[in-house]
């Protein structure tokens, strides 16, 4: 016998015409059929008994054999060491060439479906500690399941579980998971599920096996198929051979079979090298109707005869079942027209059958073989072609996959870097960047830290430098970080969970840092958590995760809303392997002070990892005996890790509280003295443990402070108070000339709510009402004759639109004023009408850029207006309420309208001062004076340096350039603040 050519499947198949019949052999239905699938016999894998050595018929190279099982039950503890010690002593044995599959039989049972991932995880880990997946033999995986009733949450979670183990501790392996009968139909789900993250599934071979295999064809991502025949079947001869010529030309790739001894095992083997040495890998089973020659005998109908070709040469290969026996021998007809080289054998044990001589018929020739086996096999032998047709296959490639496809890979590839990675140690530098307030300007947090991370234990993070606006403090201060932190996620996108808490979509692919890139959006499925949205950017080619933007709204935490964006980058270990991990990360947050969104924007900066390091514990014992300030991160979030008595303890709670005392003195150019201030502001983030927050500021005559709560991830009520005993003068200029004689005092008490609703995690808008009380007394100077507005009540309704993104924010915010019974003012002889309704709005937008560590710019563009303004309803810019114009003296012009931009720039020199300058340009009216807008700008110099006893001082100069210089005592004007942090 010539043995047939044994070549392996490409993207295209070969066709051949027979050149001497003229017979196109066409492959049917093999456009359907998946490219890893082996078109012709599937590959033979054979079950060994515990203790034994594959029969010699099944020794060899590409011989598959499949190792005794090993129990897993999901259900209970257990030790599976001394299985798996007699797993490696078989594998040890085992002839060189040899490839072995694992076999993992689960159970269910005991399941009550109250188990937690927790438990759930620790069993599978315990599982696979001991199973010899890395030894040079084990090629693959088979999970099996016969469990058709007992099925949970907990016992599905297990297998993808079990799975994702496997494949983490060696990638090459290949996974199967394989089902009992009746599996596939009633859970669907599940099968479709773990699908995911097999190579293989497997059904076992009964009269319905062919219905499984066209739902997982269908439902399962087309994965090739293992068929596994047990009981009788994988014993009987005959039986074996139906269940290996019904596998063939399907999309099974591996038939496998458990003989029940090794006398049973012997024939398997024995039939299998027979056939695959007779129809070789590069055959493909044909269509009925194409076959050279036709096959007859007695009881045989023609469905039972199947052909085999290569497309590469003119070899068939004929297995029919005769359904002959010992006892009742059958004689077996060939005809055919043109002659072949033939032959005939008994495919049971690959012994020839003795042919009669081949006779001559009226229609060509016929030969006769009288038959006692239950299949016969026919070599047909021609010679070369002339002609070819080539047909496309579609093979799936990586870029093809689906996006439950691309997470079970990303969790493949989590899960390999999560067991080889042990700890590592890490540099980070965090900039906190907080938006200006009436108060004070804008400001920075700047941290150096240094990170621990242990597989076995918690992240912790210790800080080793501690900056204010760029001016380096002593690295005693903590700097309260858990107020500051987003709430914390537990539930991360992408892994893999007992429970699904997102929705994923593949949005199609982008090139990301030279990777083409999976981009794969990320919604979440409950809303009874704290969840992520947003997108993540997965390699196409290692499955690693490059970049993910996520955003979040909190309910407990003071951080209403979180945009974050995360970079990964491949670090070296030193020791030939890489290892995915942070690069950076920038964050837009919406912080929630007083009761009012300002806008926080967080960087951090890797660098300087250590990975598996054999003294990383010495290194975190070291750092524990410090006086650094040290943090945990805990499902609750961060929390501090005290040091008392020489030891680090833990905080089960975030001070909620943070006081402080500001004071300082201001001089502009409207008064000829400084004016002095002395307060302490105070934070208290959970108000009598209601999850409110109060915030107070009290500086002797002045009072303001403001309550507020969280309503959801969306809403946000508030309430305001504010008090002062300290006037402010209202003057009046004709031709830059004051008129005492119309000058008032004034003081306001305001109160009010505030309602806020974040629409989304960029777009919020704020309604308002306050109730003003007006109080005016006549100046020394007033003229009697000079009549003065109503003491009285105000009602002030306002609405508030804001929008921040990619460090851009854009504010607009309108106020409608209604003064209650509002009467005439001024002298008697003036007869212009007083409005007691007015109207006023606003709208501003603005961005920082930041350069290295401390250099900072920015710009900042704003209008102001309104409508039936009077000399109380007009804007006051002051140093301490808005609008505020920079460089210009406060207390001395009103207006109408302003429009107004400013541009600024900041630098530290040293680590010693932090100096910042600032140039405003802005155009303003006062229709009682003009109806022109007229110049006003200045120059403003801002520095921040470290004060005595732990303080920062803070001041500014300003100079005005342009404006109303004539009404100014002096164009300069100087403020300096100093806050001291008081101990919680």
């Amino acid at each position: 016998m010539r043995k047939l050519p044994d070549s392996s499947m490409s993207c295209f198949i070969h066709v051949e015409k027979l050149r001497r019949f003229g017979l196109l052999l066409i492959v049917g239905g093999l456009m359907s059929i998946p490219a890893t699938a082996q078109v012709g016999l599937p590959r033979s894998a054979v079950s060994i008994a515990v203790g034994s050595l594959p029969a010699e018929s099944c020794e060899g190279v590409g011989k598959l054999i499949v190792l005794p099982p090993v129990q897993l039950n999901l259900a209970e503890e257990q030790d599976n060491a001394e299985q798996f010690a007699g797993i490696s002593q078989i594998l040890q044995n085992l002839p060189e060439g040899t490839e072995a599959w694992l076999h993992v039989k689960v159970s269910a049972g005991g399941l009550t479906g109250q188990e937690t991932e927790r438990q759930i995880n620790d069993r599978v880990d315990a599982f696979l500690a001991h199973a010899p997946l890395t030894e040079h033999a084990v090629r693959g995986l088979i999970v099996e399941s016969d469990e058709l009733s007992l099925v949970t949450d907990q016992f599905a979670f297990g297998l993808v579980r079990l799975g994702i183990g496997a494949k983490s501790t060696q990638r090459v392996v290949r996974l199967a998971y394989v089902f009992g009968p009746g599996f596939v139909d009633r859970h669907g789900a599940i099968v479709s599920k773990l699908a995911l993250y097999a190579d293989l599934l497997g059904t076992t071979y009964t009269d319905s096996w062919q219905k499984d295999a066209a739902w997982i064809a269908e439902h399962a991502l087309n994965r090739p198929l293992i068929l596994k025949v047990n009981g009788d079947a994988a014993s009987a001869t005959a039986a074996y051979l139906g269940a290996e010529l019904a596998a063939s030309g399907s999309s099974a790739e591996m038939l496998w079979s458990e003989p029940a001894d090794r006398s049973a095992a012997e024939r398997v083997c024995t039939i299998n090298s027979f056939m695959a040495h007779a129809i070789g890998r590069g055959m493909v089973r044909l269509d009925s109707g194409v076959a050279p020659l036709t096959l007859t005998a007695e009881g045989m109908t023609g469905d039972e005869t199947q052909s085999f070709g290569s497309g590469q040469s003119q070899n068939v290969v004929m297995v029919a079942h005769v359904h002959a026996g010992a006892g009742h021998p059958k004689s077996v007809t060939l005809e055919g027209t043109t002659p072949f080289d033939i032959q005939w054998y008994d495919p049971a044990d690959g012994a020839r059958l003795p042919v009669g001589e081949r006779v001559k018929t009226a229609k060509g020739w016929q030969q006769t073989v009288l038959c006692s086996s239950e299949y016969v096999l026919i070599t047909l032998h021609g010679e070369g072609s002339d002609a070819a047709v080539y047909n496309a296959v579609n093979i799936k490639t990586a870029f093809d996959l689906s996006v439950g496809e691309v997470v079970a890979r990303w969790q493949q590839y989590r899960g390999a870097q999560k067991q080889r990675l042990e700890n590592y140690q890490a540099s980070s530098f965090m900039n906190l960047h907080f938006e200006n307030t009436n108060l004070v300007s804008a400001f920075d947090i700047s941290m150096g830290l240094k990170q621990f991370y242990k597989r076995a234990g918690a992240m912790e993070f210790a800080q080793k430098t501690f900056y204010v606006n760029g001016v380096k403090f002593s690295n005693k201060h903590a700097f309260p970080l858990p107020q500051l932190e987003p709430e914390k996620v537990l539930t991360q996108p992408l892994e893999l969970k007992l429970s699904e808490h997102y929705t994923y979509t593949l949005e199609g692919m982008e090139r990301l840092n030279g990777a083409a890139c999976y981009v794969v959006a990320v919604q979440p499925g409950v809303q009874d958590e704290t969840l992520y949205s947003g997108r993540i950017w997965i390699d196409a080619t290692t499955f690693r995760e490059v970049k993910q933007t996520l955003s979040q709204r909190g309910i407990k935490s003071n951080i209403v809303v979180n945009v974050e964006t995360q970079n990964f980058e491949l670090v070296p270990d030193g020791r030939g392997n890489q290892f995915n991990l942070l690069q950076s990360i920038s964050a837009q947050q919406t912080l929630n002070a007083a009761g009012r969104d300002f806008l926080l924007q967080r960087t951090i900066q890797f660098s300087e990892y250590s990975i598996n390091n054999p003294q990383f514990d010495d290194a975190l014992a070291v750092e524990h005996s410090t006086d650094d300030p040290m943090y945990r991160d805990t499902d609750q979030g961060l929390r501090e890790l005290r040091k008392q008595h020489g030891e680090r303890v833990l905080q089960q709670s975030s001070e909620t509280r943070i006081r402080s005392l500001v004071s300082g003195a201001m001089y502009e150019g409207t008064y000829n003295f400084p004016i002095p201030f002395l307060g302490i502001s105070i934070a208290d983030f959970d108000y009598r443990h209601t999850g409110a927050q109060l915030s107070t500021f009290f500086a002797g005559p002045i009072l303001v402070t403001d309550l507020s709560k969280q309503y959801g991830n969306k809403y946000r009520l508030s309430g305001d108070l504010a008090l002062s005993a300290l006037p402010g003068e209202n003057r009046v200029y004709a031709a830059n000339i004051e008129n005492t004689s119309e000058a008032v005092w004034s003081w306001e008490e305001d109160t009010g709510l505030r309602a806020t609703w974040q629409a989304t995690t960029h777009f919020s808008t704020t309604a308002s009402t306050y109730l003003s009380y007006l109080f005016y007394r006549a100046t020394s100077d007033t003229s009697s004759q000079y009549v003065l507005p109503r003491n009285g009540v105000s009602l002030l309704p306002g609405l508030q639109i804001k929008y921040t993104n990619k460090g851009y924010e854009f504010t607009a915010n309108g106020t409608w004023g209604q003064r209650i019974a509002w009467r005439q003012f001024g002298y008697a002889a003036q007869t212009a009408p007083q409005e007691s309704g007015y109207l006023l709005y606003d709208a501003d937008i603005n961005k920082n850029y930041y350069f290295r560590k401390f250099t900072k710019a920015g710009w900042d563009f704003s209008y102001y207006g309104g409508n039936q303004l009077d000399r109380f309803s007009r804007y006051f810019p002051s140093f301490f309420s808005e609008p505020r114009l920079h460089g210009i003296p406060s207390g001395t012009d009103t207006f109408d309208a302003i429009a107004m931009g400013n541009v600024h720039y900041g630098f530290n020199a040293m680590d010693l001062i932090k100096i910042e300058g600032l140039y405003s340009y802005a155009r303003a009216r006062n229709l009682a004076e003009s109806s022109h807008y007229r110049l006003f700008d200045g120059l403003e110099t801002n520095f921040n340096t470290v004060g005595p006893f732990g303080t920062l001082i803070q001041g500014t100069v300003s100079y005005a350039l342009d404006g109303n210089i004539t009404r100014y005592n002096s164009r300069w004007g100087l403020t300096v603040m100093i806050f001291k942090p008081l101990p919680w």
